[in-house]
């Protein structure tokens, strides 16, 4: 529980700072908890843009709870935070999280080479990144 409460601390400091904004995914019927969706790394200025990142419960994939969970935050990024960009990467092996991207309207720009280094090893990950549809 102190390292739950640690992040959350840190999540709220970020957020007062407007460097990131995490947000719980729940079950409506229940109110469980079964994922996080956050954008992270927010840039003002000239870039106005953030990275997108969302976790998910496993046994709760396939049932469109991230495609409504990624367009919600879509539109708090642009017409809340006024975001300009929004990008996420993805391995691409990541299948279920390409086929989330592109249904909420993210486009593939391309690969990135030894990107992320998961489990020791420097991972491939395809840059995805909605533009706010009234400024494209």
């Amino acid at each position: 529980v102190p390292r739950q409460k640690e992040r959350i601390n840190r999540s709220m400091q970020r957020r007062a700072k407007d460097e990131a904004y995490m947000h719980g995914i729940f079950l409506n019927e229940t109110d469980a908890l079964i994922g996080t969706i956050s954008l992270n790394s927010v840039e003002r200025g000239p870039i106005q843009g953030a990275l997108l990142g969302y976790v998910l419960d496993e046994k709760q994939g396939g049932k469109g709870y991230m495609t409504e969970a990624i367009r919600l935050i879509i539109d708090y990024a642009f017409y809340e935070l006024y975001l300009h960009r929004i990008e996420a990467g993805v391995k691409p092996s990541n299948i279920g999280s390409i086929r989330v991207l592109e249904k909420t309207g993210f486009e593939n720009e391309g690969l990135h080479r030894k990107k992320v280094k998961i489990n020791d090893k420097w991972e491939d990950h395809y840059l995805f990144a909605i533009i706010h549809p009234d400024e494209s």
